[in-house]
């Protein structure tokens, strides 16, 4: 071919390359701000650890961005070719840092790693990149480099679709392989336009647009920390350690070939250097793997020794050792209400089979006594003997409603459920109390759910539960004070809040306001709230109670 021809040739693919390098810089930072408009839309909606990914990454893409800008001006500009080395090397960097975004633990330790394109800078100066060896000799070197790298990101994106199942995550994974292909064909020096320059060429650009293709808000907001992801990009980053020392080495030696002695030097660095890194791989594998899992194990063994009071150390990250963790705390937490629970339960059956032996014990001299009094009132006269049996006969009927109360508590009759309208209930106990609430002078707010609160429950049991909460709310705020009602209908279940503005529940105690003749009222038995938490038990919810000194407090009732 004529000389003529050849130049005029290599002109029309080293314009393509241009125009190539050009295309990948504009994906490259397309790419950052579409990561950066995401984090601004999210706004409170994204935790501090998913920001921190989607920088580093947006850093990452807007160096590769950057490198590929400067590439097209080097060639544009027929500027010192070791000048590449400043591109290819931001092309590492930016790997890098996308390789850390998506593995690392904790990335907000690692913001400031986008720094180290700094140091790249002063490759830029003319007097520095002549002094360095020639970019040909090296140029391989730093294409096995990108190759690693975007190999290491490219398994990252399978086995995240592996364990997320986002198919959004595989067409990333597709871009990064065609950005290795491309780097494992540009590693052998070929003629510029041959076909191994227009394969790496041509798969380069293509596999940056399908990544910029494939990036979606949800795909972002949607990856977590796996500890999975961190042992792979660790086991990748160490193994390379060695290779990359070797590849040094070799290439070095092909420029200042070195002794017998200078060779055997070479060969006991790399030895040296796979040895260190292979024990600092298993030393972090095992810090970090291993030490969670036996501590794990000793909170275990110590549980039946410590009690439920001693959780295992929340861990931060948010993989699969911090979900263990979180878990584990959770099941200790809820295994040590369910103790507690059964404990009280059995507490209140024994206290429901004394409550009817008593009372019916007590019912029928009671019922004599009182037969005594009203007899002697109507065949004995004087005023003494009327005050005195009038006390008799008043008292009597006390101590019956006392037994009438202890018997329905021990004797709790099943729930007759059926759908009933929870806000139609509420209604109509406030129109029932509400003689109260005016002798009281309480204020009394009502925020029912819009729509009707359609559920399955016994009206006369929850209508008793609604009305010993109101009368506790009453007692508690004493004159002019608000009571608050609300519901909320859910999917599931149903929420009936009644609040008031009193002076709170000490935390002391809560735990005792559900147990029987528990009481801190100078009226009353102090079985309601016993009596209402197990009919709220009965139906399959749950009677819970929030409460803060000098603020008030918040009785829920839940209904499934």
């Amino acid at each position: 071919m004529p000389f003529y021809e050849l130049l005029s040739e290599n002109i029309g693919w080293m314009l393509y390359h241009n125009l190539e390098e050009l295309l990948i810089a504009l994906f490259c930072l397309g790419t950052a701000a579409r990561q950066i408009a995401v984090i601004r839309s999210a706004g409170d909606g994204i935790d501090r650890e998913q920001r921190d990914r989607i920088l580093l990454q947006a850093s990452a893409f807007t160096i590769l961005g950057l490198s590929s800008l400067i590439h097209a001006l080097v060639h544009a500009g027929h500027f010192n070719t070791n000048l590449l080395y400043q591109t290819l090397l931001g092309y590492c960097l930016g790997f890098l840092i996308l390789v850390v975004s998506l593995a690392a633990e904790r990335v907000a330790n690692l913001r400031l790693l986008p720094l180290l394109y700094l140091p790249l800078l002063p490759l830029l100066r003319p007097g520095l990149i002549e002094s360095l060896p020639l970019f040909t000799i090296f140029r391989p070197l730093v294409w096995v480099g990108i190759a690693y790298l975007s190999g290491i990101v490219c398994m990252l994106h399978l086995v995240i679709y592996r364990r997320s199942q986002n198919r959004d995550f595989l067409y990333l994974a597709f871009g990064f392989l065609l950005i290795f292909i491309s780097a494992v064909f540009l590693f052998f020096p070929a003629r510029i336009g041959s076909l191994p320059w227009q394969a790496g060429h041509l798969c380069r650009p293509l596999g940056f647009i399908i990544y910029f293709l494939g990036t979606s808000r949800a795909q972002l907001l949607s990856f977590r920390g796996s500890i999975l992801y961190r042992a792979l990009a660790s086991f990748c980053l160490v193994a390379a350690i060695p290779l990359l020392t070797f590849g040094t080495a070799i290439f070095y030696e092909n420029i200042s070939p070195v002794n017998i002695m200078g060779e055997r030097l070479m060969i006991f660095l790399l030895l040296l250097i796979t040895l260190a890194s292979a024990l600092i791989f298993g030393m972090g594998m095992i810090i970090r793997l291993v030490k969670p899992l036996i501590d794990l194990k000793d909170t275990v063994d110590n549980l039946k020794d410590a009690g439920f009071q001693r959780p295992v150390a929340p861990s931060r990250s948010n993989d699969e050792i911090g979900d263990l963790s979180r878990a584990f705390n959770q099941m200790v937490i809820r295994l040590g209400r369910a103790i507690e629970e059964q404990e009280r339960m059995c507490r209140l059956a024994a206290t429901g089979e004394l409550s009817a032996t008593l009372a019916h014990e007590i019912k029928n001299p009671l019922n004599a006594i009182g037969g005594a009094a009203e007899y002697i009132g109507k065949n004995y006269q004087g005023s003494l003997i009327r005050e005195f049996t009038s006390i008799i006969s008043s008292e009597a009927k006390r101590i019956n409603q006392l037994t009438a109360t202890l018997l329905s508590f021990a004797k709790q009759l099943p729930p007759e459920r059926e759908d009933c309208d929870l806000n139609c209930l509420v209604n109509d106990t406030i129109q029932l109390l509400n003689p109260e609430f005016t002798e009281q002078r309480v204020t009394v707010q009502v925020e029912l759910s819009p729509d009707p609160c359609l559920t399955f429950f016994d009206s006369n049991q929850i209508k008793q539960v609604l009305i010993n909460l109101l009368i506790n709310a009453i007692d508690a705020i004493g004159p002019n004070g608000t009571v608050r009602i609300s519901t909320v209908c859910l999917e599931h279940e149903a929420r009936l809040m009644v609040s008031d503005n009193g002076q709170g529940i000490p935390a002391d105690l809560l735990k005792e306001i559900f147990n029987p003749f528990f009481t801190t009222k100078t009226r009353g038995t102090g079985l309601g709230l016993a009596i209402s938490k197990k009919i709220a038990l009965e139906h399959g919810g749950d009677l819970l109670v929030e409460s803060v000194v000098g603020r008030g407090s918040t009785f829920t009732l839940i209904l499934r």
